[in-house]
């Protein structure tokens, strides 16, 4: 089997994620990483029997590597997107691809010029109870959709954020509770529930004495489709909830726990119900980021978008997440801050 050839670049929390996921792929394989701090990078490459690196334009020479990972803070990933886009490298960025809209278009624009694919890491679209949901939408089981909700009622510690100088800074995390916990659901009601027209939002630093950022806020929005919605964001409540995603239309609703489905009911019922149902007494394939972000992650969702990446440069074709569908939720938590800045509603 032709396998795609992996670098890596960041080897700190989510890099080994990473790595792990690279490594239960079968048309995949880890051939190289990098760090700044080499034995960041020392200890993942022997790990997986990679070579380490201290400098990733070095790495990008190799011929062996395909595409890369970039795992590195968040508003540091243009500059390096950059680079690898011109050695001609596929990029699959963590999430969120850059801190703005406008670093974000720098990459795509990038990779444009240069012709490798953009992919940008939400696993939580590849959860089995996400896909469901998502099909239903798109056979009309909800009828008119009336409401879509995403609830990230999360808990840092305080340690969490002196735990590295680029946490909970705007130029590095690029905001809190919304940019870098509650993205990955707001990715996900998008998704099902399309672009959103206005949101009003209100954001608050309530509980983390000195964060630059929010870690509390709250949003109402209304989409295109004339549905409205509501977004719930913090990392101050302890002990930390499952994240929750809900879609109610007129005709059946359903709701999400960590990618686990918790709620499935149509008017309409059909014979696939009876197995989805059956399916929720099923543990969630993602794990929680609730009140740690790394101890109960699972690998899964890594898994499965970086074998569809895989892929999709072995097929060349798009990935499932690509640079532009990375934008989208970027897009709508800068209109929430500036929502909440202005204090009046925003156009999206």
């Amino acid at each position: 089997m032709k396998k795609v050839g992996f670098g890596i670049i960041g080897c700190g929390n989510i890099g080994p994620v990473h790595a792990a996921a690279i490594n239960a792929v079968s048309n995949a394989k880890l051939v190289a990483v990098s760090d700044v701090v080499e034995k960041n990078a020392m200890k993942l490459a022997d790990q997986y029997n990679a070579e380490p690196y201290t400098d990733y334009k070095k790495m990008l020479e190799r011929k062996d590597i395909q595409a890369v990972c970039i795992c590195v803070p968040s508003g540091l990933r243009a500059e390096i997107a950059e680079n690898c886009a011109m050695a001609g490298k596929h990029i699959l960025s963590e999430k969120p691809l850059e801190v703005t809209t406008q670093r974000i278009d720098r990459i795509i624009k990038a990779t444009d010029k240069y012709g490798v694919l953009l992919g940008c890491i939400f696993q939580s679209r590849f959860a089995e109870g996400s896909r469901l949901v998502k099909q239903a939408i798109e056979q009309n089981r909800f009828g008119k959709l009336v409401l879509g909700d995403a609830y990230i009622k999360w808990f840092r510690s305080k340690e969490y954020y002196a735990s590295a100088s680029w946490r909970g800074t705007w130029k590095l995390d690029g905001g809190g509770a919304l940019m870098n916990q509650g993205i990955h659901q707001i990715d996900l009601l998008l998704w099902f529930m399309g672009p959103v027209k206005r949101v009003y939002a209100q954001t608050q630093c309530i509980a983390h004495e000195g964060l630059e950022v929010e870690d509390l806020a709250t949003a109402t929005l209304e989409f295109q489709n004339g549905a409205y919605g509501v977004i719930e964001g913090s990392t101050a409540i302890w002990p930390g909830h499952p994240a929750r995603v809900e879609v109610h239309g007129f005709e059946g609703s359903a709701v999400l726990e960590d990618g686990k489905l918790v709620f499935w009911k149509f008017n309409k019922r059909k014979p696939i119900d009876v197995k989805v149902e059956q399916s929720m007494a099923k543990e969630s394939e993602l794990g929680s980021g609730a009140s740690d972000p790394l101890s109960a992650l699972k690998i899964e969702g890594h898994r499965r978008q970086i074998e569809d990446f895989a892929q999709a440069i072995l097929k060349g074709r798009k990935p499932a997440v690509d640079g532009r569908e990375g934008r989208n939720a970027v897009e709508l938590i800068e209109k929430i801050y500036k929502s909440a800045r202005l204090g009046k509603p925003i156009n999206v």
